[in-house]
């Protein structure tokens, strides 16, 4: 790897590693003698002179560099090298390498290959507990890839990750993807897998695909799945975490119950459908479009992120089809656009009896005088009757107009655990207003209520020079309509 390390040495011992320090095993009159004989005992004592096993243990919590460096002590050390089991192939780790090299610098990716290719000629082929490559590698580096697959399996790897992901100014043209061989590690290793991570890879599924029997983590980013992933996950008997980032695939449905799933992560991708059935299923997170989203009554959910990826209104689908799929939820966190003029929605007869905390960030949009779009918020307290805590981060994309709020707009509807609330981008439009006094009036228990005028945690945040205008006027509102004596020991309004 390094070719600038200097030829291995025979047998020399290592003056670092004797041990200097004496051990004091006792108090009173002998201590003296006792700690001149252990010092005189620890002269003889040499790393290198300590049984295999406790050598390989030490070497295994030692970097690959370090490791490497370790090899020339002795041959001794250098047979130990052999057999390193956590190999980790990155920019970082491969910095230095063929730093002796003459003539004019290799490529860097060029200058990559060759190190893991020098590096995995001086391995044998023994259990592996890791093996990671990452790097923005192609379709016409397959022959090197492959090999390196091939060993994977041949060493039994538990923990394999091969990020191929370009950088922010690498291509990412789908047509120069390496294809994962799948089949090399299910075929040779698959049942000594049990975490795999892929990135920027083809990824072709048989139908005849037998699975990883041992297979707790599964993570693909940025890959191309052809065939159905039917075939591959529910012989994953044991998988416990499953994230996909920016996959391309018709749909992610799963017939058979992924019992002992308790991770799921779905981001950016291409799906028509998202069905997995994962009853104790316990963190969620999802970004993407508005899709049919199943998940099999998962009754132990702590907690789910959602951020809906739209330029419409997402009202109904939020409180209709995300609610039936997250009904056992304790903890939600939502992303997505309604419209001020819409009004009319169906109430979900289904109820969030669990959820404790909910955070909204919504982005509204449409004509700052109607107060309907908005107002529909107020549903929240009648959905979730356990809830404890309510944050609402809001962008509006318009001025607040001039107005009188219609306070009997909405009946109170008396909510009896709600103790905090908190809203953000209060830019004071009507239906902003109109919505905090409903909250006001309705939480029966509430012991602090905060207004803030400033866009926060929004992905769409205005700077503070631009918005000052708005948050200037957000703030004389909430002043004008909100600071009232009957609301003045639990509304705090921050200017």
């Amino acid at each position: 790897m390094f070719s600038s390390l200097p030829r291995r040495l025979e047998e020399c011992p290592d003056p670092m590693m004797k041990t200097s320090a004496p051990m004091v095993c006792g108090q009173g009159p002998k201590t003296d003698r006792c700690v001149k004989k252990t010092m005189s005992t620890s002269k003889g004592i040499q790393l290198h002179h300590l049984p295999n096993d406790v050598l390989r243990g030490i070497l295994s919590r030692l970097t690959m560099k370090e490791a490497v460096r370790m090899s020339i002590l002795s041959k001794k050390w250098s047979r130990l090298w052999k057999c390193y089991p956590k190999l980790v192939f990155t920019r970082a780790t491969m910095r230095g390498s063929n730093a002796a090299t003459t003539g004019p610098a290799k490529p860097l990716r060029t200058r990559f290959i060759r190190g893991i290719n020098s590096i995995q000629r001086q391995l044998k082929s023994s259990n592996l507990n890791k093996f990671v490559v990452k790097f923005a590698l192609r379709k016409r580096h397959t022959p090197h890839i492959d090999r390196w697959i091939n060993f994977c399996a041949a060493s039994r790897a538990k923990h394999v990750v091969l990020d191929l992901c370009p950088g922010p100014k690498g291509s990412s043209d789908k047509d120069d993807k390496y294809s994962f061989p799948l089949h090399l590690l299910s075929a040779s290793g698959g049942s000594c897998v049990k975490s795999l991570s892929l990135g920027f890879v083809y990824l072709t599924l048989p139908p005849d695909h037998c699975g990883f029997a041992n297979l707790k983590k599964l993570s693909l980013q940025m890959v191309h799945v052809t065939g159905d992933l039917r075939c591959l996950l529910p012989n994953c008997a044991v998988l416990e975490w499953l994230s996909l980032s920016k996959c391309r695939m018709d749909e992610l449905s799963i017939g058979q119950e992924l019992s002992r799933l308790h991770y799921l992560q779905v981001k950016y991708c291409i799906l028509q459908k998202l069905d997995i059935r994962a009853p104790n299923l316990t963190m969620f997170l999802f970004a993407g479009r508005t899709i049919p989203i199943l998940l099999g009554e998962p009754v132990k959910i702590l907690e789910a992120t959602v951020e809906l990826i739209t330029s419409s209104d997402c009202f109904s689908y939020v409180f209709t089809d995300l609610v039936d799929a997250l009904s056992h939820v304790q903890s939600l966190s939502i992303s997505f656009r309604i419209e001020t003029k819409v009004i009319n929605f169906v109430k979900n007869q289904t109820r969030l009896t669990n959820l404790r905390r909910l955070v909204l960030k919504i982005d509204i949009v449409g004509s700052p005088e109607v107060t309907g779009g908005i107002l529909r918020l107020a549903y929240l307290l009648e959905l979730a009757p356990a809830l404890e805590e309510l944050v609402l981060h809001m962008c509006c994309f318009d001025s607040a107009i001039d107005g009188e709020p219609n306070e009997d707009a909405y009946r109170p509807h008396p909510h009896h655990h709600l103790k905090t609330i908190k809203m953000t981008g209060f830019y004071g439009l009507l239906g902003q207003v109109e919505l905090a006094l409903y909250l006001l009036r309705s939480a029966t228990s509430l012991e602090r209520m905060i207004i803030d005028p400033v866009v926060r945690n929004n992905w769409f945040t205005p700077s503070m020079g631009g918005a000052k205008p708005n948050i200037d006027r957000g703030t004389s509102i909430a002043l004008n309509k909100l600071s009232r004596q009957e609301f003045s020991k639990v509304l705090d309004i921050l200017y």
